[in-house]
């Protein structure tokens, strides 16, 4: 386990940072909101950040949280795109900001029972994880047939970040399994999950049985104020296959993790801190996993730490087992 606070790390040397690719910029940002899915009837709206390698990049898909967009966690996105990664954002029709208020409107009430009206509802539920294999389908033939994006993507090598209720999305595709659902909802083409405020197995998504199946690599991301306080650790302790982490924010709340900035819609008050240290760490980690490239051993991780502390981010705990083992 590493732990750090920011006036324990300003003697850290700098370390092998050569490791990974230079940053190459964004090339373009696409915004596809008509995607339908004929096998349910149903619009899966993408915006597709493409970076500037002219080679094949891997693919990270993008979840949002409740009342969310495609253009929810737009920071990050772009961030991870000019790290040279394609980015396909999506959109969960059933549960975006548009649902949302449309539950208020019908059942006349507010913004918070909306939201957990949505979270009880299985229609979401089902249908996100859904929306993770019809978007890799479409990128598929996007890769193979649109001029736009032909021979851009690596889909041999796919990742999916998820915030919040996309946290939920996420865990599922890697094979955890939600509670109250019937089949086979994870995606085998993916290789890689980062969850940000990830289910606690004590709340309505999950069990502590619903991680046995869990074997690609898993991140899970949270802070000391979120909302299931130390429920969003218990992953960490479930999961006992494959490269297991946990980055622990102190002071970091729910609302910390997303962040739109830089896109079409702005939220008030972001948390930049917390943004700054997940554009520094979450690059290196899809680096690791997608592209074999650079170390995430305790002197990277410690490094990684030292650069992603400032401002509010005084402190990160960042604990890694490898099938059940610390390391």
């Amino acid at each position: 386990m590493i732990k750090r606070q920011a006036f324990m790390l300003v003697w850290l040397p700098v370390l092998l940072v050569t490791h990974f690719h230079w940053v190459q910029g964004q090339d373009s940002v696409i915004d596809l909101p008509k995607n339908l899915d004929q096998a349910r009837s149903r619009n899966v709206p993408m915006v597709f950040h493409l970076p500037k390698q002219s080679e094949a990049c891997p693919l990270v898909l993008v979840s949002h949280g409740g009342a969310g967009s495609r253009h929810g966690m737009y920071a990050l996105a772009s961030e991870v795109c000019r790290n040279g990664f394609v980015v396909a954002c999506l959109e969960h029709v059933t549960s975006n900001t548009a649902n949302i208020r449309q539950r208020m409107r019908q059942s006349g009430v507010g913004f918070r029972a909306a939201l957990l009206e949505s979270a009880d509802d299985m229609v979401p539920r089902k249908n996100r994880p859904l929306d993770v294999r019809f978007a890799i389908d479409l990128a598929e033939k996007l890769n193979a047939d649109d001029p736009r994006f032909k021979g851009r993507m690596d889909l041999s090598n796919i990742a999916i970040i998820g915030h919040s209720y996309g946290a939920y999305t996420a865990m599922v595709a890697c094979g955890a399994k939600p509670v109250e659902l019937r089949g086979d909802l994870s995606e085998p083409r993916i290789k890689l999950a980062v969850a940000l405020s990830p289910q606690s197995s004590k709340g309505k998504f999950f069990d502590k049985n619903s991680f046995k199946n869990v074997t690609q690599p898993f991140v899970g991301i949270s802070g000391t104020r979120d909302i299931s306080g130390q429920g969003h650790r218990d992953f960490f302790e479930l999961i006992d296959k494959g490269d297991t982490h946990l980055l622990w924010f102190h002071d970091a709340n729910h609302f910390s993790f997303s962040d739109p900035t830089g896109g079409p819609r702005r939220l008030p008050n972001p948390d930049t801190d917390v943004t700054n240290a997940l554009q520094m760490i979450v690059p290196r980690i899809l680096a690791k996993y997608l592209r074999d490239e650079g170390e995430l051993d305790r002197d990277m991780r410690e490094e990684l730490i030292r650069k992603s502390l400032g401002g509010t981010v005084r402190e990160i705990e960042w604990k890694v087992k490898s099938d059940g083992i610390p390391q």
